[in-house]
């Protein structure tokens, strides 16, 4: 059987992703015109004889990402993770997109619409993202209850040069919770994936989702020697917070229920009750599984906490421009950029009414209490 030749198409896809200067160069253009200028003048370059309409048609068909076996070089980041047909990570390059966003997915999003990406976004499974030397581990990771800072004290840690602070990461999160019949290649992924997200960094942070403080075990398994932290605020302001804008993991079966120790009954309880049932399991996991290595930090005293007690338990010693650039941070609201941050603790008190108290201190009083004699006996 006589073997197609590739075509003009084919060509250049085979010579930009062996060229990692290539996929900078072709990466930057948000405007589909300018991608094809650059592209149509590259491959003249390297005679390649690809044309408008080559490239026309490989927009219009958006194949799937092609599998290679090797990790993309520096530039792409992970994007997704799926277990089936075989586990494997999906990649897109983020050319001069920063990663320190509020959430990861907003990097995801701009990176998704530029056309290079398109054409190239690319797959790799996951058993090419080999665990690392533990000196490469990440310099720290943020657990929190939800709605209790973690987002600012992640976007101070990444206002620095050479920090890279990832904030839930959507791959991570499928990751965690996809289920592993072999437990050290679980590890192994894990190792894999978020080294894959240092993009060369002197300093990688992870801010993971609420519900990972139940992943606890394999996170410390993975990463022994990683210092980390539990932001967390009074019940009463957090529960008011997703009443006004539910999270998604109290919203029943987004997050799947068994992930919390919650039966399928629990699905019909009352929206608060149920709110109140899974951050007091976000909150219990870290009382259960012991503080090796960790540091617990209550959202009344932040900012302040982040320079006195976060940076000195993550090992870091801002010099004055660092110390500048992460004090700017702190004064921006962490998930509307442009924003000033203001304090709203006494506003979310005075909205909560008897029942809502009366769940708290069912639910919750117990577990907060805990945690607060723990960060007070540190």
């Amino acid at each position: 059987m006589i073997a197609t030749p590739p075509t003009p198409l084919d060509q250049f896809r085979t010579a930009v992703m062996a060229d990692a200067e290539a996929q900078q160069y072709l990466a930057e253009p948000y405007d589909p015109a300018e991608f094809e200028a650059r592209a149509l003048a590259w491959a003249t370059a390297h005679g390649i004889a690809l044309a408008a309409a080559d490239l026309a048609e490989a927009n219009r068909s958006a194949p799937a990402p092609p599998m290679r076996t090797d990790r993309p070089p520096l530039g792409w980041l992970p994007v997704s993770f799926s277990s089936t047909p075989e586990p494997a990570v999906d990649w897109l390059h983020f050319a001069d997109i920063s990663p320190n966003t509020p959430f990861f997915q907003d990097a995801i999003r701009e990176a998704s619409y530029r056309p290079f990406n398109r054409l190239f976004r690319t797959a790799t499974p996951i058993a090419s993202l080999p665990g690392q030397a533990d000196r490469e581990a990440p310099t720290g990771f943020i657990f929190h209850m939800s709605r209790c800072g973690s987002t600012l004290v992640s976007q101070m840690l990444g206002a620095v040069p050479g920090h890279v602070s990832i904030s839930e990461a959507p791959a991570l999160d499928a990751l965690l919770q996809c289920r592993f019949t072999d437990q050290e290649a679980h590890v192994d992924a894990l190792r894999g994936l978020v080294h894959a997200h240092r993009r060369g960094a002197e300093r990688l942070f992870v801010k993971l989702d609420s519900w990972h403080t139940r992943a606890l075990p394999l996170l410390r398994r993975a990463f022994p020697r990683t210092p980390w932290i539990f932001l967390y605020r009074d019940p009463v302001e957090v529960i008011v917070s997703h009443l006004r804008q539910r999270g998604v993991q109290t919203v029943p079966g987004m997050v799947p229920l068994a992930w919390f120790d919650l039966l399928p009954e629990d699905a019909n309880l009352p929206d608060r009750v149920f709110i109140a049932r899974v951050l007091e399991r976000i909150c219990s996991a870290v009382i259960e599984n012991g503080r090796e290595n960790g540091l617990l930090v209550d959202y009344a005293e932040l900012p302040e906490a982040f320079f006195e007690r976060i940076l000195p338990h993550f090992g870091i010693a801002p010099d004055a421009a660092a110390g500048a650039a992460m004090t700017a941070a702190a004064g921006n609201h962490s998930k509307t950029p442009g924003i000033r941050f203001h304090a709203d603790a006494q506003t979310k008190q005075r909205a909560a009414d008897a029942e809502l108290r009366a769940i708290v201190e069912r639910y919750l009083a117990p577990v907060f209490a805990q945690l607060e004699a723990t960060r007070a006996a540190a």
